[in-house]
């Protein structure tokens, strides 16, 4: 199993890749979007693998 992470450069990239991955079937597992030194959500994907989105730099 692979563990996939996707950054991306704003919390509204990241807003706007939360509503694609929840659309494609995601299922939202963590959510800190609101954590100052690294805005990131966990999910999983319909087979029950976890993936990240997170903001970086």
């Amino acid at each position: 199993m692979l563990h996939l992470d996707f950054r991306v450069d704003t919390v509204e990239q990241l807003d706007e890749e939360h509503s694609r991955a929840i659309e494609l079937g995601a299922r939202l597992l963590r959510d800190l979007r609101d954590d100052p030194q690294e805005p990131i959500r966990i999910y999983a994907d319909p087979a029950g693998h976890p993936f990240c989105i997170f903001v970086g730099g």
